[in-house]
């Protein structure tokens, strides 16, 4: 500041110097360099935005369009499903599995504020996963009683106990290490809506509430399809899921997730599966001679195999058996399009 007084007093002097007309060019740069300085030390009239800037570097390239509270209309399963992929890797680092429970008969295509929606859901489930390990944490989102009021959900299966979630969804806690909370507590904040967290032996929960106006009806989904499934998979989180989703459109499914209960009924001459769901975690643990069992009743039987990769760490895994693979988190979408077409005819030579 000293030196720019010292420029300033310089420019005066010279202009003592100079004829009008050269003084008259001095001082409407002079009044050019003191606007300048006036825009560029104006204060953040936004403090979500101004905290947001200065918590993370990288922060500071978000587009500002996100802190409008801008509503447009969506497919909300699209606009989360952008997400997955990226919360697939990333799940991999606490070998935890990310699960998306989403009803294939409930509406789809809302009025709403999709960019906050998606933001504050994707930073808290980074929290979530980052906080926990081996675990399955299910995104949900489910009407309330109000009208066009519907609740996310963050839940995961193990107790995230932590006297600093609450400071940090309060905007009191500036630890770097729970900015995904800051982040999407100023998202919350911006369209009227607040982040509540709960905790148990066994469970911890995250939600909010938004409001998003319908655009369509729910679905009318008729079992398209009359078939059975077996599903062989460790978390009962991720089966009852499963089962559910299945069920819409006709699939019955055996009730216990077990791979031995699933062996059995492979290997039963009088149950014939449509299809096979199998997690790739239990197919990494399967000795060859079990591996080569489910492909020789497969060509008896005829079923589709579907392996489930819980995160990036079992992908290679996954797609080293079965006719198709679903990754963690996925869409209805995605399943319909898997089960909708008649399983593949083994080759002879296989």
């Amino acid at each position: 500041m000293r030196l720019f007084i010292l420029f300033i007093a310089d420019i005066l002097m010279a202009s003592q110097t100079i004829g009008t007309n050269e003084h008259i060019a001095f001082s409407i740069l002079l009044l050019l360099i003191i606007i300048l300085i006036v825009i560029n030390r104006r204060p953040v009239k936004n403090r979500n935005q101004k905290l947001i800037y200065t918590q993370n570097k990288n922060l500071a390239k978000l587009n500002l369009v996100f802190f409008q509270n801008k509503v447009e209309n969506g497919d909300i399963i699209k606009r989360l499903g952008l997400f997955f992929k990226v919360l697939h890797a990333k799940a991999a680092q606490n070998n935890n599995s990310i699960i998306f429970n989403y009803s294939p008969r409930q509406a789809r295509y809302f009025s709403a504020n999709f960019k906050a929606i998606t933001n504050i859901t994707h930073n808290l489930i980074c929290f979530v996963n980052k906080s926990v390990s081996n675990s399955s944490i299910l995104l949900s989102i489910k009407p309330t009683k109000t009208k066009d009021e519907y609740q996310i959900s963050i839940k995961t299966s193990a107790n995230i106990n932590s006297n600093e979630i609450q400071t940090a969804l309060d905007d009191n806690n500036k630890n770097i290490n729970y900015k995904y909370l800051h982040i999407a507590s100023n998202y919350a904040n911006l369209i009227g809506s607040k982040i509540e967290f709960s905790s148990k032996p066994n469970s911890s929960i995250f939600s909010f509430n938004i409001t998003m106006h319908k655009l369509n009806n729910p679905l009318n989904i008729k079992s398209v399809i009359q078939k059975n499934a077996l599903i062989a998979y460790e978390s009962q989180t991720e089966f009852f899921t499963l089962v559910a989703e299945l069920s819409v459109y006709g699939i019955s499914t055996q009730p216990n997730p077990s791979w031995e209960s699933v062996k059995n009924h492979i290997m039963d001459m009088l149950y014939k599966p449509d299809f096979l769901f199998i997690q790739a975690k239990i197919v990494k643990n399967l000795p060859y001679s079990e591996i080569n069992l489910i492909k020789e009743w497969q060509k008896i039987k005829k079923f589709k195999i579907i392996t489930i990769s819980d995160n990036s760490n079992y992908d290679k895994i996954a797609s080293s058996l079965g006719d198709a693979t679903l990754h963690q988190p996925y869409t209805a979408d995605e399943l319909f399009e898997i089960i909708k077409y008649p399983p593949p005819t083994p080759s002879p030579n296989a």
